[in-house]
């Protein structure tokens, strides 16, 4: 997962929005629940993975990705943070959780939903829920391996739990 393609596709959904305030987005792999002040969004999406030690590579559809943001109107800054949950190897004895790698497109499909949750939460408008979908590119290997998701550990997946 290039964090750059984040930032770029944040950047560029945040000057869409037209607001004068001033977003920045942060990856921070220790959120998992709101934090007082903070608003909170979780939302599952496709990703592909590889294994840094036997190279088997998965693909799954159940990868939750924690949004946290936070507007000080008063300063005219917003920030958001990010966490993107890792899974394990099926196939090592002693695995590590590797990072899901996220298409672009996905990760434009992630950030408008995150648009709309800013315009909701942050800026309170009334908008509606916008339906797009994610793009999945190849096979999934079967059923949601729970004991393999970061999520799932974290008790934030929807497919299953601590």
């Amino acid at each position: 997962m290039a964090q750059s393609d984040w930032v770029n596709i944040f950047k560029e959904k945040i000057q869409e929005l037209g607001r004068s305030d001033n977003w920045c987005i942060e990856f921070d792999n220790n959120i998992n629940s709101t934090e007082p002040g903070w608003e909170n969004y979780i939302r599952n999406t496709f990703a592909r993975f590889c294994c840094s030690q036997c190279s088997h590579m998965w693909a799954s559809a159940q990868v939750p990705v924690v949004f946290h943001m936070k507007l000080d109107a008063l300063e005219g800054r917003g920030i958001v943070k990010v966490r993107c949950c890792k899974q394990e190897c099926k196939t090592c004895l002693t695995p590590n959780l590797e990072q899901p790698q996220v298409s672009k497109e996905n990760i434009t499909v992630l950030l408008d939903k995150l648009m709309l949750k800013i315009r909701k939460k942050c800026y309170k408008e009334n908008v509606g829920e916008n339906m797009t979908g994610f793009f999945i590119a190849g096979n999934l290997d079967g059923p949601h391996e729970s004991g393999h998701c970061e999520g799932c550990r974290l008790g934030i997946c929807s497919r299953g739990g601590v």
